[in-house]
């Protein structure tokens, strides 16, 4: 009794740290974007949250979607050999297979991408430069979590997110802050990062450069799955934007959405957290079913209570804190924002499925469920939008995170629970 004790409180612990270093490098990303707001009219921001749409759906497409995959036969190699550098090879040709495609269809759409966002030519440059920056930092954290350093991962997520924060106040007092410095950001964070932490990698794991093909195989078979659920949920996010976009909604009215959604999405990014960190631990013991009883049953109820709180005292604030930030000048984001906190109470509540579903590889349903839920919230978009504005795309985004929750909770029950003999 005492041994597993003590045991719960290691892991315990051990997530509170993880969590509490991720949580405030995700919150201090998620913060800049609010500083940029205030920095910014709410046209500019519009301008701003439309090419930042861009680099997102890149990031979303071909680096978000290896994640999963490289994490779970990392570790799944890991457990054999000691090593992960059959994973390790195939992951970096994903990489520079991402940068290469993500510069081509840039220059292939170089106009209806500067069209879009209202951009002007010169500050398309710096976009790329922002991609390159996302895509090495979720590479560095990526390969921290495929190695089983949780700790490191949420340490290199705090780093760029310090960084990130510093250097918007840096070109402030500076009087350099514009579309294309802001860009640039995301990119001088990276370098930093990566020669900041570098030295601590363990290369052993590493070496040797080995591309094997049945690892190839399946890792790809994994990730184009992921790939079109990413693409699926980068719709989910973002997709509102278009919908705003195709009814000439005004760049200002964009700003003030986005101000509102950016704090969604930084709440949704902190419920990531729960699937990044019990990854590695589930897709190692999914057939244990002692520690997938004490996974679902034990720590899943108690994350999802001081998620609610958390969220629910953010609720009651928003306006106070608003108020306090902005003044009036993005006093619709409130609204906007108060019924997409909803919708982070959903994605909390079914974010623990996801480990196991990728652990079981039923990425065919998880992307099936991602691919019906952007068309719902585009569909419902599209009715909401003409008859509510702002608050008809809120609208659109909460129903289809309820379609997800719903979903994925009678699959589990029905095809899971028996599977997992719980």
């Amino acid at each position: 009794m005492l041994r597993r004790i003590k045991q719960e409180f290691k892991q315990g612990k051990t997530l509170l740290q993880f969590g509490f270093l991720k949580a405030t490098g995700q919150a201090m990303a998620m913060v800049a974007p609010l500083v940029i707001a205030k920095l910014f009219s709410p046209a500019l921001f519009g301008n701003y949250s439309l090419a930042k749409m861009i680099v997102f759906f890149f990031t979303s497409l071909l680096i978000s979607s290896t994640q999963a995959p490289f994490i779970v036969f990392a570790n799944q190699e890991r457990a054999k050999t000691g090593k992960i550098n059959k994973s390790f090879s195939v992951q970096c040709i994903f990489f520079a297979f991402s940068i290469a495609a993500f510069l081509s269809l840039n220059l292939i759409f170089r106009k209806a991408i500067i069209a879009f966002a209202e951009i002007s030519p010169t500050d398309l440059p710096f976009i790329w430069l922002a991609f390159i920056g996302l895509a090495l930092k979720t590479f560095l954290c990526n390969l921290f979590m495929a190695m089983g350093q949780r700790l490191k991962n949420s340490i290199a997520e705090l780093i760029f997110g310090s960084l990130t924060l510093s250097l918007v106040f840096v070109f402030y007092l500076t009087d350099t802050i514009n579309l294309k410095t802001v860009f640039l950001i995301y990119f001088i964070s990276a370098v930093f990062l990566v020669f900041i932490l570098i030295w601590t990698i363990d290369f052993r794991q590493l070496v040797s450069f080995s591309i094997d093909r049945e690892v190839l195989k399946d890792m790809f078979n994994f990730t184009k799955w992921v790939m079109l659920g990413a693409t699926a949920v980068y719709f989910i996010n973002w997709g509102n934007n278009l919908v705003l976009r195709f009814f000439a909604v005004s760049m200002g009215d964009i700003g003030t959405y986005n101000v509102g959604y950016q704090i969604f999405k930084g709440t949704v990014m902190l419920t990531f957290i729960v699937n990044t960190y019990f990854l590695p631990f589930v897709s190692e013991h999914i057939g244990n079913e002692t520690k997938m009883r004490d996974y679902l049953f034990s720590k899943r109820p108690k994350i999802i209570l001081m998620g609610l709180v958390v969220i629910g005292l953010f609720f009651a604030m928003a306006g106070y804190l608003f108020e306090l930030v902005f003044s009036d000048v993005y006093e619709g984001s409130v609204v906007v924002l108060r019924i997409l906190l909803v919708a982070s109470v959903l994605m909390l509540y079914s974010i623990f499925y996801d480990p196991i579903l990728h652990s079981l590889n039923r990425y065919r349903f998880t992307q099936t469920v991602n691919v019906l839920q952007v068309l719902l919230s585009l569909l419902l978009a599209l009715l909401l939008v003409p008859l509510m504005g702002l608050v008809g795309a809120a609208l659109a985004t909460v129903f289809a995170y309820l379609f997800r929750a719903v979903t994925i909770e009678v699959y589990f029950r029905v095809k899971l629970k028996r599977l997992l003999k719980l």
